[in-house]
């Protein structure tokens, strides 16, 4: 199975989600034009989902403004971790040849209105109006209380064999931009969601219990290693809040998990892990598994935030 065949299960797989009433995501099979039409912004979906650790359907579809009148911007994203917003264009090629060697024209990077909607305009040079969705997209950045500490960015999701950087800035309004081209798009958004490694975040958040921990959430100390100091923090974290972080960060917080390749040799640690934490009814996890060690540039730990426990 070539990346292209992989890649086309994947958005079929992202269309599924959609609930039913989306009916733009479920056309009829023998409908190629409309099939088509549903896997692009299943295109978009992917982005959203790989860059974003946005999860589900109904997460991701606020940011999808594809359609007519979308001032060439087919989806955003307001990051207020990293303080950027991102505009996507993206184009979706519906056979494999095109969608590893057709290239994106210039005449549709200049499509991009980026700058008119940044600037409050309600409608093209013409005067025809912008879709509501665009419309909606402005209103949101202009209620950012902060907005004077974002940037900007584009990305573009298709091949420009051809165009340098500096081109692209240049028809797309004079923004950085990032080009996701095909080698890109199978490199750091399809394998990275097929292997379950997606979603890089900057940071990793979890809320901790304090009950029944007289001594209290941590045990910090520093030691001297042959790099640098080290801070070493010890803290005691529910198993249910390490399986919501998985689910939300999944494996990219253990990309270097010495214990991976369980997965394929040696099941047996891995199922005994797992059963005393399925199979009993008292807390011998916390006695059976020594941990997890996680490596960070910084940790930061705040127990005094207006709640009991």
């Amino acid at each position: 199975m070539t990346p292209y065949e992989v890649l086309i299960q994947v958005l079929d797989q992202l269309r599924s989600e959609a609930p039913a009433n989306y009916t733009s995501y479920h056309p009829a099979s023998n409908n190629v034009e409309k099939l088509n039409a549903a896997r692009a912004k299943a295109f978009l979906h992917l982005f959203l989902k790989v860059s974003f650790g946005l999860l589900t359907f109904l997460e991701r579809e606020p940011y999808i403004i594809e359609g007519t009148d979308d001032g060439g911007i087919d989806a955003y994203y307001i990051d207020s971790e990293r303080k950027v917003i991102y505009f996507l264009q993206a184009k979706f090629r519906t056979n494999e040849k095109n969608f590893e060697e057709k290239s994106i024209s210039p005449e549709e990077l200049l499509m991009m209105d980026i700058g008119r909607v940044l600037e409050g305009e309600t409608t093209y040079e013409t005067g025809k109006r912008y879709n509501p969705k665009v419309l909606h997209m402005a209103k949101k950045i202009g209620e950012i209380s902060d907005i004077g500490r974002y940037s900007y960015k584009v990305v573009i999701l298709a091949n420009a064999t051809g165009v340098t950087k500096q081109k692209l800035i240049t028809l797309t309004g004079g923004f950085p931009v990032e080009l996701i081209d095909h080698k890109t798009c199978y490199a750091k958004l399809l394998f990275p969601l097929v292997s379950g490694t997606y979603y890089h975040a900057d940071e990793l958040q979890i809320s901790l219990s304090l009950s029944n921990k007289s001594a209290g959430a941590k045990i910090s100390y520093t030691v001297a290693t042959e790099f640098t100091n080290c801070e070493i923090t010890v803290i005691f974290v529910p198993t249910l809040e390490i399986a919501k972080s998985m689910f939300k960060y999944r494996n990219s917080i253990l990309q270097y998990n010495p214990r991976s390749y369980l997965g394929h040799e040696g099941r047996t640690v891995n199922n005994e892990i797992r059963q005393s934490i399925e199979n009993r009814a008292t807390n011998e996890f916390a006695l059976f598994n020594n941990g997890i060690t996680i490596l960070s540039d910084e940790t930061y730990l705040n127990e005094k935030i207006g709640q009991k426990e």
